[in-house]
């Protein structure tokens, strides 16, 4: 599947992408990509429009991921959209909101009202 990059440099092309190292769950030593400056850049962006503490391109990711699952999409669509490999890559970026687990949980009881 090609890959469409929604976001250029100023010139035009891709940002460049740093290679990282993070310790996972099973405490191995993985390796991973980042867009440092596309972050710094999103960073900037939000604090350009007085947004400040809470605001950050981990945020916008995480909104970004989590208004479509609201609208019933699937997680291997938002997989998609975020470019992850694997779908458990996906939950740490779902937010779910104190209403969405009410009306989660009315869905049940009445579900299951006799």
């Amino acid at each position: 599947m090609p890959q469409t990059r929604l976001i250029l440099t100023q010139k035009g092309g891709p940002f460049e992408l740093s290679v990282k190292r993070r310790v996972n769950l099973d405490g191995e030593t993985v390796e991973y990509l980042a867009a440092d400056s596309l972050q710094s850049y999103v960073t900037g962006l939000y604090r350009a429009a007085g947004l400040g503490v809470g605001y950050s391109s981990h945020s916008g990711r995480r909104a970004f991921a989590s208004r479509p699952v609201a609208q019933g999409h699937s997680l291997d669509t938002v997989q998609l959209l975020l470019g992850h490999s694997h779908l458990d890559h996906v939950s740490p970026y779902l937010d779910v909101t104190s209403r969405e687990l009410r009306e989660a949980i009315a869905f049940f009881d009445d579900a299951f009202e006799v």
